[in-house]
C-alpha cells in the first residue's frame, strides 16, 4: 500500500522501468532522495545537502545549465505557485517521452499553511493554485490523496490547449479543487 511520496516514486520507477530521477528541493537527502531506487539520480536544492549528487543552486539555474532528460522528476522545492509553474514547465522540457512528473503538496490542510510569506510551521505554500490549472497543459494527470497530495503527470499531446489567466483563491480550492485536480483515494499507478 502506498502511503507517502517516497513509496509512490519508487512504485512508478518499478512499474514503468524508469531509470533516471531528478528531485527539485532535496533539503535532507535521507528523507527521500537517498531512498529513491533509480539507477541515475540528481537533485537540486538552494541549501547545502552534503551529497555529491545534489547541486547547490536554484532550480532555475539548474534548468538553464542542463541538457539531460529524466524519466521521473519530483517537484518539492519552493512552494510558491509561480516557482512550481516554472519548475513544471522546465521539467516538461527535460522529461523523457514515457516519463512522469510528480508535484508534492497540492492538497493543503488549511488556508494558514498556504499563506505567503509563511506564517505556520506546517506549510504547503500555494502550490494548489498552480495544480488547479493543470488542465491547461497537454498532459494527463491524477492526484493521489496521500502525503498532502501528490499529483502524477504524464505528457499527452492535446491539440488546441488554451491558457486562461484565472486567479485561484482558497474558496475556489475548497469548492472545486478535488475535481479539478482529479483527486483519488485509489492509490493504483
Amino acid at each position: 500500500m502506498i502511503t507517502n511520496h517516497t513509496q509512490l516514486l519508487n512504485a512508478l520507477i518499478e512499474k514503468h522501468g524508469l531509470k533516471s530521477y531528478l528531485e527539485i528541493g532535496v533539503q535532507n537527502p535521507a528523507n527521500n532522495f537517498d531512498r529513491i531506487k533509480a539507477e541515475f539520480k540528481e537533485g537540486v536544492d538552494t541549501d547545502h545537502c552534503n551529497s555529491l549528487l545534489v547541486y547547490q543552486m536554484t532550480s532555475d539555474m539548474y534548468f538553464n545549465a542542463t541538457y539531460k532528460t529524466f524519466d521521473l522528476i519530483f517537484i518539492d522545492g519552493d512552494h510558491t505557485a509561480e516557482q512550481v509553474k516554472r519548475d513544471f514547465e522546465n521539467s516538461l522540457r527535460c522529461l523523457s517521452d514515457n516519463g512522469f512528473i510528480v508535484i508534492h503538496d497540492v492538497l493543503p490542510e488549511n488556508e494558514e499553511g498556504t499563506l505567503i510569506p509563511r506564517v505556520t510551521k506546517k506549510w504547503w505554500g500555494d502550490v494548489y493554485k498552480f495544480a488547479m490549472k493543470m488542465n491547461e497543459y497537454s498532459v494527463i494527470y491524477k492526484t493521489f490523496n496521500i502525503d498532502n497530495g501528490c499529483m502524477v503527470i504524464k505528457k499527452y499531446p492535446r491539440p488546441g490547449v488554451v491558457f486562461v489567466d484565472e486567479i485561484i483563491t482558497w474558496d475556489e480550492y475548497l469548492k472545486s479543487g478535488q475535481k479539478r485536480m482529479n483527486v483519488t483515494d485509489d492509490i493504483t499507478i
